[in-house]
């Protein structure tokens, strides 16, 4: 199954997102700060077969265009415009990391649309130590790569469970040619990290009306078992899921433990 590249206008820009079709219920991907729709490749065509699967390049990301703000309200009012533009309904709702935030924040204000949320690796915290060196990392890293190796290294580093297949893909999808053609560089507006606000979220927590998933890479840093277990509690109808051998990016690093955690409990 291969994706197909379309554009939604939304949000006052026309954003770019993959689509891998499908006649079953709708489900949106959203991705995390610096990453972009193509790292979901994986995830869509295992479940591409009984759900419609689309990914999105938010604000900044991937192939959408740079924007003049990249504010969490920014992308939280972006995933409901695009939810909105594509007229998504009975929605199951994915977000990883920054991703997960912007979905859990929509929700409790317009659930509506929305039949199921699922939060990957994500806290409602303003300041997590976790994030702080995620965060500084990037901003002191340099966004051009000498070679596609050079990319899977510096994913490997961060998802070192990963396969050898899922780093090159990701590694391909985070990337194009530099400008001359020498070497490659990361598709990301580098304002998306320096401008990246992170308010307290956790009055939307309660306020969240749907079933919800949250999965929990067990060696994350970014997500805590205590937080997880605390955002659980706090969503009324909610279940969590710890998946071993992982840590920030769960769904790359343990692909298979992932999608069976969201069918367990999209079909369950």
């Amino acid at each position: 199954m291969v994706a197909e590249s379309r554009w939604v206008e939304a949000h006052g820009l026309r954003l770019h997102y993959l689509d891998w079709g499908g006649d079953g219920p709708p489900v949106l991907l959203l991705h995390g700060l610096q990453d972009c729709a193509g790292l979901w490749e994986t995830l869509a065509e295992g479940i591409g077969g009984r759900y419609h699967v689309m990914a999105l390049d938010h604000r900044g990301h991937g192939d959408s265009p740079w924007a003049g703000s990249y504010r969490l309200a920014d992308y939280v009012a972006e995933a409901g415009a695009v939810i909105e533009a594509l007229d998504l309904r009975d929605l199951v709702l994915v977000g990883h990391s920054a991703g997960s935030k912007n979905a859990f924040i929509h929700v409790a204000e317009h659930p509506e649309r929305i039949a199921r949320l699922v939060i990957t690796d994500m806290d409602p915290d303003a300041l997590n130590p976790g994030s702080v060196a995620m965060i500084s990392r990037y901003k002191n890293e340099s966004d051009e790569y000498p070679s596609l190796e050079a990319v899977i290294e510096r994913l490997r580093s961060r998802q070192p469970g990963s396969s050898a297949g899922v780093l090159r893909s990701n590694a391909a999808a985070l990337t194009k040619p530099a400008a001359g053609g020498a070497g490659l560089v990361w598709k990301r507006d580098r304002d998306v990290v320096t401008r990246y606000d992170r308010p307290d979220a956790w009055a939307s927590l309660p306020r969240v009306s749907v079933p919800t998933l949250i999965v929990r890479g067990a060696e994350s840093t970014l997500l805590t078992g205590p937080v997880a277990r605390r955002m659980r509690d706090a969503i009324p109808d909610c279940r969590l899921v710890e998946i071993d051998g992982c840590g920030h990016w769960a769904h790359l690093e343990a692909p298979e433990a992932y999608e069976r955690a969201l069918v367990d409990f999209l079909e369950g």
